[in-house]
């Protein structure tokens, strides 16, 4: 660099001889000398192989400048001037004085005086001009303020590191950019996606001049890996640049974007955008104008570039160019179950023991979450065996990202012998939890996936009376399946503008579906009314919701449980679309037995307690019995540790009273009598 910058002060020097005063020349002796002649500036070496004759990569990049200069001696000086001012900042003062500038700073008025002494007049506009714009996007020069003549370039080294050899980024993108280089690695063994790359290779290498290979997909699909592979075949290095770090509110900022134009000039690295989205409520047009604007400058350059973005974004329509759109699908069952045990091998070392067709059917998951998984359960649990309810709670870590703020996760207290049920309904919930297991035998093994494109969701209603254990059987779903139960937070969904509803549905839905949860609703007559005819527009918008909800149902391949009291009150359209209903009615005498001994085991210290009385006297749900039973313990713990018929019946009578039915003394049969205190301490007192 050094040699540059000699030659940049030696033009400056006999510039400034007959212009500046003596005092110039001594304030910057280290930079010019007065005594510089033309034939001392004429007898420097242009061609770069004579400028860099023992550096062969110097000379080799010099060239590069040169032929990307067009040979132009303006735009020349003007980098020569540049590396003479990265190596003394005393440079651009000199400048300042000399040329009178607000600033100091390096312009192409600067270096056409100095590379032409005698180009003063107007004509030389256009030769200028054409100057600037081959060294604007080399030196960088920032946002016009005074016309082009003298707009500043940035001195910031990356044109002088890049000429000793150094090929990363420029120091301003450490942060923004990522290198992948084909040789970094070999491919992997399994990859679905590997039809489609070779494809993608194909039709970029076939062209010519500038086109875009478009990846779309969710965040952790696979559209790096999609990018990365297709380099490969390429055999290109491609630089990674998230669009959100040189953007703002979806627009290209200036600065960064035109350093990274610059890293495309220097090298044949191809570029990769990453992570381009559709703003919510982008009506404005800004993204296809941004896309127009990224054909517009990467067109010159006369490569592929790369684009990934989210699964709602258009490219072809806003761009001239060829577009290859390439959208990464979730994967399939058979696709998912694959992949679990090929990243196994990979991150865990073996695969034996995994419960990879389990995850694959209840899980939907993208390559980069199970590879974080899989990373996780190395670290945790490197050598096995792995148990499947310890992956899947790390599964919901993962996805955990913030994502559910309109549903409540529900612990999951309860297994199948807690519930106490009629057996027709053990049996309907028995026959839910044999779909979920074997959905993907069915489905993929015996070829019915194409049969049922929708309504695979797995649906069922569970109707009846408050207590029956509606939301104890949903939760024992969940822990039988090995899946988490999140509780559809009715409050933060429905909405009293119009639309508002189906868009929160909508979330709820999708976010859902990528972890296959159990979604649960209760109370969802709230949501399932019964579709009215139309007299007000209020009737319109409210039937609206309810035929979206039919619609996002039929889509749903995850698990859907609905709980209402009122199943009457549900519209006979969403009866008929839910695959189960499970009628919880009153338990009778033995089920209402069972509940009683099951809600005062014997580790309970009791004397005297007749179960076959309670059985039979009190028609109560199981959720009053279990109320009772524990109340009772409570006042015979503070009185005396033993529990009595007096602690029960007392209870049951407050219960009933709680729910505004006065039962008389008389109404307990045998055990009325134990009521007679617990009446006198609530007689109000005498006046």
């Amino acid at each position: 660099m050094k040699r540059l910058a000699a030659m940049a002060a030696l033009k400056l020097s006999l510039y400034l001889r007959g212009r500046a005063d003596d005092g110039v020349f001594v304030r910057y002796s280290r930079l010019i000398s007065p005594d510089v002649t033309p034939e001392e500036v004429a007898a420097c070496p242009t061609e770069p192989a004579e400028i860099f004759f023992d550096a062969p990569v110097l000379a080799a990049r010099y060239q590069k400048l040169v032929d990307l200069c067009d040979s132009d001696s303006i735009a020349l000086t003007a980098i020569q001037l540049s590396m003479l001012a990265g190596m003394d900042a005393r440079t651009l003062s000199l400048l300042q004085e000399v040329f009178g500038q607000r600033t100091g700073a390096v312009t192409i008025e600067a270096a056409a005086r100095i590379a032409c002494p005698g180009l003063e007049s107007i004509d030389s506009m256009p030769r200028l001009r054409r100057a600037f714009g081959r060294v604007e996007l080399l030196l960088q020069a920032e946002p016009e303020t005074e016309g082009f003549l003298r707009t500043p370039f940035a001195v910031d080294g990356r044109l002088a590191s890049w000429l000793c050899g150094d090929d990363r980024p420029a120091f301003s993108l450490r942060h923004v950019c990522t290198l992948f280089r084909p040789e970094s690695g070999p491919a992997p063994s399994f990859c679905r996606l590997r039809a489609e790359i070779e494809r993608a290779a194909a039709l970029l290498s076939g062209g010519e001049g500038f086109s875009l290979l478009h990846v779309s997909g969710e965040k952790t699909s696979g559209r790096r890996f999609f990018v990365c592979e297709t380099a490969r075949l390429l055999g290109h290095e491609v630089l990674f640049v998230p669009y959100a770090a040189i953007s703002e509110h979806n627009r290209l900022l200036a600065g960064p974007w035109r350093r990274v134009l610059r890293e495309l000039l220097l090298t044949d690295r191809l570029l990769c955008l990453c992570g381009i989205e559709q703003e919510a409520e982008d009506r404005s047009g800004i993204l296809p104008a941004q896309l127009r604007l990224i054909e517009r400058d990467l067109a010159p350059f006369g490569r592929p570039a790369f684009l990934t973005t989210g699964e709602n974004v258009r490219v072809i329509p806003f761009v001239s160019c060829f577009v290859h759109s390439v959208p990464i699908r979730p994967c399939s069952l058979r696709e998912s179950e694959t992949l679990w045990h090929a990243l196994a091998n990979s991150r865990l070392g073996s695969d034996e023991g995994l419960p990879a067709r389990e995850l694959a059917g209840k899980m939907s998951l993208t390559a980069g979450q199970i590879a974080r998984i899989l990373d996780l359960l190395a670290r945790a649990q490197p050598q096995g065996p792995w148990d499947a309810k310890e992956i899947f709670r790390l599964c919901y870590q993962v996805l955990d990202d913030g994502r559910y703020q309109n549903i409540r996760f529900v612990e999951k207290a309860y297994r199948w012998e807690d519930l106490e049920l009629e057996p027709c309904q053990k049996e309907t919930l028995q026959a839910i939890c044999a779909q979920v297991e074997h959905q993907s035998q069915v489905l993929d093994d015996w070829g019915l996936r194409g049969k049922y494109p929708y309504g695979r969701c797995v649906s069922a209603l569970f109707s009846g009376p408050p207590g029956t254990g509606k939301t104890m059987a949903a939760q024992v779903l969940a822990s039988v399946l090995g899946l988490e139960l999140y509780k559809v937070d009715l409050s933060q969904v429905v909405d009293k503008y119009i639309g508002e509803t189906e868009k929160r549905l909508r979330d709820v839905f999708d976010r859902a579906e990528k972890s296959n949860m159990i979604l649960f609703f209760d109370e969802a007559d709230a949501l399932l009314g019964k579709r009215s005819e139309v007299k007000e527009a209020k009737d319109k918008y409210a039937n609206t919701e309810v035929a979206y909800l039919l619609q996002r149902m039929e889509e749903y391949s995850g698990i859907v449980l609905m709980a209402t009291n009122l199943a009457a009150n549900i519209d006979s359209a969403f009866v008929r679309r839910f695959r189960y209903h499970v009628p919880f009615t009153l338990p009778g005498r033995e089920l209402r037995l069972r509940l009683w001994r099951s809600a005062l085991p014997p580790t309970v210290p009791q004397e005297g307690i007749n179960f076959d009385y309670l059985a039979e006297r009190f028609e109560l749900p199981g959720s009053q019995i279990k109320n009772i039973a524990l109340n009772a313990c409570y006042r015979a713990a503070a009185d005396g540790g033993v529990l009595t018929m007096r602690h029960l019946v007392e209870t049951v009578f407050l219960e009933r009273q709680k729910e505004g039915k006065v039962m008389l003394a008389g109404e307990f049969g045998e055990y009325g009598n134990l009521l007679y205190d617990l009446l006198e301490r609530r007689r109000p007192p005498q006046e």
